[in-house]
């Protein structure tokens, strides 16, 4: 190599090599250093313009080179939910500094990259609102309630709602209410993922006042039935376009919650798409994914974890539910669980972080669970299952001493959130064993109507899976007789009145083959949930019809298959008397036949024999015996018989290819549809769409 030309490559080492702490600096926050060389001293703001900066209005439509950095236009407290530098998101700053360093050349910016960088700081900066969107946003912050009111649904929501979810850290949430109600010139109120995700919190709150009403309070009984949060419901609604243009920690939030608060009216419909928007947010926002990033601090780790967690969990729980497809593979997940964290922990009003990881393993099980599918499971689905099942007790077992309803006081959060984890826990032991309930039932009921024929063998596997199945959906129905003993049934839980409605009618199913003393009680007392339930919800009511349809048909074929079994038993009898009968008839000709044999052979040698000889009338040779034969027996035409035209019964049970469920489902997947309650029970959009 060329003397001179080594020299050169050293010397640009050499640069190269000076400028690496800064660049190493500057790959932490490429965009802010970038954004700090482009600044002069002329637009360093001063005193005034801070002041104007702080004017809500000023902040909505402030244009100046102050907007080239997120920060600058956003209030400190708003800056704490931008999701960790944005911009460091992008990696090209990266690359390009590594192309340099990879051909030799000096780490002086290009004119081009310099242009990137503004170009980019103009893109993610706050965009002013136009008027139309400032005016929904002035028309969201005057429907807020009084401070009194704000207060109380914001506890409730905490107390009722949180349940075993994260959706936002309770003390920040708490200061910026505070913020927003005693400042008037907060940067909150020209937020609007910060007023849209207020007035979802107001409206899933709203759902949930109803435990807090004291006895003997009619201010809002007579409004019981009908949506409570509505109001805030239509503002969130509206700011929605706004909010996912941000590019901050509220707008996952928002939607979420406002997914939430749609699940019992509109599960299918616009429920579930505001949760599939969270949902892709947060993949946007590689909140699926275990950053190594030392610019993140670990409390902000911490919370994306957990709103990660609490996102996927619930959204895919809710699919496996409605019998959706999976939105996202589990593969793809690299972040790690919800854990611990005493400085973030100790701040919230309600702390259910061990709740929250016992929610997130359970599901990580109904994931796997729920790739089963509807149809009739291989020998390596069934060997599967075992381990399901062997996951399922462990689970269980792992949970602390104190996550038992008859340890905990009724009126404390943690009742109905433990209540909600058996529930999912029992969902999961059905939705493994509810294929295999199908099956036993069927098979069963193809013994009864054709006997003759060989039934399909039915392995020990699948009927401990339905057996399990079944036991499940009784523990479910003691479950929800704990929570209306405690009064804590309310109206507007989709989970409730999702679990109460398959315990119910996996119970009615097995009611056709087999019913106990406490059969009738257990269906009852489910229906009676349902309709409590399902109060000033006319989806929820037509799940309810949906139930008692599906009892009157469980009843119907439960009577059938019993007449069925009534008649199978009449005609063995009547098969047994019509034989006895003709036995005695054969007795007695036998008799007679060997009396006359006898008086034949004894007849003396003097030719008294021609007495049995033929007739001197003529007579056939075989008419002594048809005289003997007409008198033993009747005519054809006199014979007693069966009647040539069966019942109906009868007529159904010999009636080939004939299946109790034909006329209810064409095939299985629509039969097991059926039988959860997904057909009707997915809330498809009566109510509020998007």
């Amino acid at each position: 190599m060329d003397p001179t030309a080594a020299a050169r490559r050293r010397r640009r080492r050499r640069v190269a090599e000076e400028k690496r702490k800064r660049a190493a600096r500057a790959e932490r926050s490429p965009l802010k250093e970038n954004l700090q060389s482009l600044r002069s001293p002329a637009n360093a703001p001063d005193a005034s313009s801070s002041h104007a900066k702080n004017s809500p209005r000023n902040n909505i439509f402030a244009d100046s080179p102050e907007l080239l950095s997120p920060e600058s236009a956003l209030s400190q407290g708003l800056v704490k939910h931008v999701v960790a530098d944005n911009s460091r998101r992008v990696q090209w700053p990266n690359i390009l500094s590594r192309l340099r360093e990879a051909f030799s050349l000096d780490s002086q910016a290009a004119p081009e990259e310099r242009d990137m960088v503004a170009m980019q700081a103009r893109m993610i900066k706050p965009k002013a609102l136009h008027s139309y969107e400032l005016t929904r946003l002035r028309a969201a912050i005057d429907a807020f309630p009084p401070r009194p009111v704000a207060d109380f649904l914001l506890s409730v929501f905490t107390k009722h709602a949180t349940d075993m979810f994260f959706y936002f850290d309770q003390a920040q949430v708490t200061k910026d209410i505070d913020e927003f109600y005693t400042s008037p010139t907060s940067g909150l109120r020209s937020d609007p993922s910060f007023i849209g995700l207020a007035m979802a919190t107001f409206a899933l709150a709203s759902q949930w006042t109803t435990l807090e009403r004291l006895e003997g309070s009619d201010i809002i009984r007579n409004r019981e039935s009908s949506d409570l949060g509505r109001v805030f419901h239509c503002h969130a609604k509206t700011l929605m376009p706004d909010i996912l243009d941000r590019s901050c920690l509220r707008s996952i939030q928002a939607p979420f919650v406002l997914g939430v608060y749609l699940m019992p009216a509109n599960a299918i419909g616009s429920s579930y798409v505001y949760m599939g928007m969270a949902l892709r947010k947060a993949l946007t926002f590689d909140l699926h994914l275990n950053l190594e990033d030392q610019g993140i601090e670990e409390r902000e780790k911490e919370i994306r974890r957990r709103l990660w967690w609490t996102i996927y969990s619930l959204e895919r729980c809710t699919t496996v539910k409605l019998n959706r497809p999976r939105s996202i593979s589990a593969e793809i997940i690299t972040a790690l669980p919800p854990s611990p964290y005493p400085s973030l922990d100790r701040l919230q009003t309600y702390d259910n972080i061990h709740f929250q990881i016992a929610y997130s393993q359970l599901i990580k099980i109904l994931d796997q669970i729920a790739d089963l599918g509807d149809g009739q499971m291989s020998a390596e689905q069934l060997s599967r299952c075992c381990k399901w099942e062997a996951d399922l007790k462990e689970w269980k077992r792992s949970l602390p001493h104190n996550f038992k309803l008859d340890r905990i006081d009724p009126k404390a959060p943690s009742y109905r959130t433990v209540f909600h984890l058996y529930l999912n826990y029992y969902y999961s032991w059905i939705t493994m064993g509810k294929v295999s309930l199908v099956t036993v039932a069927r098979s069963r009921i193809r013994q009864h109507l054709h006997p003759e024929r060989q039934s399909p063998r039915v392995c020990d596997t699948v009927r401990r899976l339905s057996d399990s199945c079944t036991k499940a959906a009784r523990k479910l129905l003691q479950l929800f007789e704990s929570l209306t003993n405690t009064q804590n049934i309310t109206r507007f839980s989709f989970t409730d009145f999702q679990g109460c409605s398959i315990a119910t009618i996996v119970t009615l199913v097995t009611g056709i083959l087999d019913r106990d003393s406490g059969y009738e009680a257990r269906v009852a007392f489910g229906l009676d949930c349902l309709r409590r339930m399902a109060a000033g919800n006319m989806t929820a009511q037509m799940g309810v019809r949906f139930v008692e349809a599906v009892r009157s048909i469980t009843n119907e074929a439960a009577a059938k298959l019993h007449c069925t079994s009534s008649c199978k038993e009449a005609h063995e009898r009547n098969v047994d008397s019509n034989s006895t009968a003709a036995y005695n008839q054969w007795a007695e000709w036998l008799t007679v036949q060997e009396q006359e044999d006898t008086a034949c052979l004894t007849l003396d040698d003097l030719g008294q024999l021609q007495t049995c000889s033929v007739s001197q009338s003529g007579t056939s040779p075989l008419s002594s015996w048809q005289v003997i034969d007409d008198g033993m027996f009747p005519s054809a035409s006199s014979l007693p018989r069966h009647p040539a035209r069966v019942s109906g019964n009868q007529q159904w049970l010999e009636a080939p290819d004939q299946d109790l469920f034909s006329g209810i489902h064409g095939n299985e997947q629509t039969l097991l549809m059926g039988l959860t309650g997904l057909d009707a029970l997915d809330f498809s959009g009566l109510t509020d769409q998007l």
